[in-house]
């Protein structure tokens, strides 16, 4: 007879005789508990690449293979429903342009083109998630009516020592080397943790691009047609190095160092064949060379204390410095209709923009009862900005400083902000989350001739409502409405110059006005599949690279400009699908629809685009630990400021293999189906402005990445932690 029972040995009796079988004796039986010394268990969860919440879309970066070795852009690109205009460093959401970027939280308010430059340099690797947050609720900033863009950064939080480690080497066809590296540590012993993060990467893509424009003057026609030729590389150095300290179970101080070393650098030959009634006239060749370094560092203290009755403060101080520095040559070529050369002439620019961030915040949270708690918080942000713009020639050896192209202004800014906003359960069902904010704006541009070019004073209420309701327990349904503001950027404002040629300058605009968006979204959550549809109203739109041309000069100027309004339409599914145990899909797909209310020269203008895009990753488990992932994606075209976009199209390919749970080598390749092709062109002869624009800056890419864990993974600690100026850092544009 055998015995067994959970949690006890399996116990047989000693063996007894059958044959009397009216006189059976069965022996007694012991059990006894089963003791068992059990190794260790590594539990994992694999998140899916894509997560919608109530309020965002999250991008699980951390757990693409695509997306290993790639730098931050690379993944924003490749991220359904966001535009990114590398000619105009501007990103967009779901057809909306005035996307504020959030690092771990924080707004980051660097110039758009130091921005770009920043995540151009920032790996994926120290990338855990990005979130893309369409509607945000009170507590946060006002600032941008698209949304947020918040990448949030690795941070390990277990006890003892532990972290990671990964190397990147690639190459770009048609480009150059591509490599990196990045580290992750942590600290954790009782009271303290003391946590840090280094990357380092390095790419160097080539890129083409075309330029069209015709103007007529009378009975004059005149083509420009121009090429450029870009050798780049980019050089980027990032780390933060951060100490938490414990005193008691209810208090938590903490401070955290970052900093980043960013270097962006080009030589490009520039051929511009201008033509007169289809006959060439002039032909100019352009050997440009620009260096173009960005640095930063930021200091931030934090305290954060458990009250009774369920309440909780924290507080954040935030210092923040940037130094974004440029410097240009040109040597132009002139040459006639039958290639003789006319005259050379030299120019240089130069650009230094320091920008200075002071900010403070106290945040409230109380749970009021068990379904329902209330958030309270101010804030303060002080902020300078100084912009010194200089432009030379040379004259006879001799550098000529061009006065009417060379100036130093100064933007001091102050928001002072009060938010609240309440969480109610109303039944087992429903629940909603309405708010409000105020924030009021002092703004202040100068230069040293002029003072007072922009005196602004003006104050702004923010409501936002959410709701949600659980139909059945597979599906619910969300509303939300919140109304938002995009300041213009420092550089927007702040004159500046770059040309593109002698006859095409970018520059600033001192009269942009702050831009109001209202937006309503509607979410329809079955099981794992989203379907959303989100409408939006934005009043004085701001529209970057806004040409201006000039018939008599074959002069154009490229400025952002306030529009009169924009609507917005957009219808977006996330369809996950798992086909079987060891192949899964996410597919998104997006609708859109813009119609821009716009003026050139006084004239209305109309522009409006019916457009969608496709977004597929295809993730497949192999045999020995062996993984594969395909991503592509295909956008019809959409909206840039006042032109429209043509389709893009990008695929991507990864293979991984694990050796143990510790150490991984990956091998991808990044737009094999091509460099994508940003097209964008606006035909409106009746107000004499025919322009296109056709950009390649991504080369096919392979990469070969390897990464590997170290130290204590056993035991999670408990606080994950931010910091109070992430709303800061978004006005400022890295390239």
């Amino acid at each position: 007879i055998v015995s067994s029972f959970a949690g006890f040995k399996d116990v047989y009796s000693n063996a007894f005789n059958l044959k009397d079988r009216d006189n059976i004796s069965i022996p007694a039986i012991k059990i006894l508990e089963k003791v068992v010394n059990l190794a260790d268990v590594a539990v994992t969860v694999k998140k899916p690449m894509f997560e919608q919440k109530i309020d965002r879309m999250v991008i699980n970066v951390a757990n693409s293979i695509t997306n290993t070795g790639s730098t931050a852009l690379e993944v924003l690109m490749r991220s359904p429903g966001i535009t990114v205009n590398q000619q105009s460093n501007t990103l967009s959401i779901n057809g909306k342009e005035g996307v504020v970027l959030l690092l771990n939280g924080k707004i980051n308010r660097l110039p758009t083109d130091a921005i770009f430059q920043m995540l151009a340099g920032m790996s994926a690797a120290n990338i855990e998630r990005i979130e893309l947050i369409t509607t945000p609720p009170a507590n946060f900033d006002a600032e941008g009516n698209a949304g947020f863009i918040n990448i949030v950064l690795k941070k390990n939080t277990q006890y003892g020592t532990n972290g990671s480690l990964a190397a990147t080497a690639g190459y770009g066809i048609g480009g150059g080397p591509a490599f990196g590296s990045n580290i992750n540590v942590n600290n954790r012993k009782e009271k303290f943790n003391l946590y840090g993060d280094y990357s380092f990467t390095r790419i160097a893509p080539s890129a083409h691009g075309d330029f069209y424009r015709k103007v007529t003057n009378g009975s004059n026609s005149i083509e420009n047609f121009m090429d450029t030729e870009r050798d780049d590389f980019r050089r980027n150095h990032m780390g933060r190095i951060g100490l938490d300290y414990d005193p008691d179970k209810k208090t938590v101080l903490g401070v955290l160092l970052s900093g980043l070393s960013n270097m962006y650098g080009m030589d490009a030959v520039n051929n511009s064949n201008i033509f007169l009634h289809g006959i060439l006239d002039t032909t100019i060749i352009i050997d440009n060379d620009e260096r173009h370094p960005l640095d930063n560092y930021s200091v931030n203290l934090n305290a954060q204390r458990q009250l009774t009755g369920n309440q909780q403060l924290t507080f954040n101080v935030d210092y923040i410095f940037y130094r974004d520095a440029n410097k240009l040559t040109y040597l132009n070529n002139f040459y006639g209709p039958s290639k003789n050369l006319l005259y050379l002439d030299k120019t240089k620019s130069r650009k230094e923009t320091l920008i200075k961030f002071r900010v403070a915040t106290v945040d409230y949270t109380k749970q009021i009862s068990d379904k329902s708690n209330l958030d309270a918080g101010i804030k303060a942000t002080l902020s300078s900005f100084s912009n010194d713009v200089g432009m030379e020639k040379e004259s006879q050896n001799n550098w000529v400083v061009d006065k009417d192209l060379t100036s130093k202004h100064n933007l001091e800014e102050s928001i002072f902000a009060a938010y609240t906003s309440l969480n109610v359960k109303l039944s087992d069902k429903i629940n909603s989350k309405i708010g409000l904010r105020y924030e009021y704006t002092n703004s202040n541009l100068g230069s040293e001739t002029k003072k007072n070019i922009v005196d602004r004073h003006y104050g702004n209420l923010f409501p936002s409502f959410f709701l949600s309701h659980a139909l059945t327990d597979n599906s619910s349904f969300n509303f939300s409405y919140s109304r938002r503001i995009t300041r213009p950027t420092f550089n927007d404002m702040a004159p500046f110059v770059y040309f593109v040629d002698p006859n095409t300058v970018i520059s600033g605009n001192s009269a942009l006005q702050p831009s109001i968006a209202n937006a309503i979204k509607w979410d329809y959550l079955l099981r794992r599949f989203v379907f959303s549809l989100s409408y939006t109203f934005e009043k004085n739109t701001i529209t970057n690279f806004t040409p201006r041309i000039d018939p008599l000069t074959n002069k154009q100027t490229f400025a952002a400009e306030n529009q009169k309004h924009k609507h917005v339409v957009a219808l977006t599914l996330a369809l996950p699908s798992t086909i079987t145990e060891w192949w899964s899909m996410q597919n998104n797909i997006s609708g859109f629809w813009q119609q821009l209310s716009a003026s050139y020269k006084g004239f209305p203008l109309i522009v409006s685009q019916l457009n969608f895009n496709i977004n597929s990753t295809q993730s497949i488990v192999l045999p020995k630990n062996f993984s594969m992932e395909i991503s592509g994606s295909y956008q019809s075209g959409g909206l840039v400021g006042i032109y429209k976009l043509r389709s893009i199209t990008s695929l991507n390919f990864g293979l991984q293999k694990k050796f143990g749970i510790n150490d991984a080598l990956l091998f991808n390749i990044t737009d094999f189906s091509g460099s994508p092709h940003y097209r964008w062109s606006i035909d409106a002869p009746e107000y004499n402005l025919i322009t296109s624009l056709d950009l390649r800056f991504n080369v096919p890419t392979l990469k070969l990445t390897y990464t590997r864990k170290f130290g204590n993974f056993k035991i999670k600690a408990n606080r994950s932690r931010t910091t109070g100026s992430e709303d800061e850092r978004k006005r400022v544009q890295t390239n």
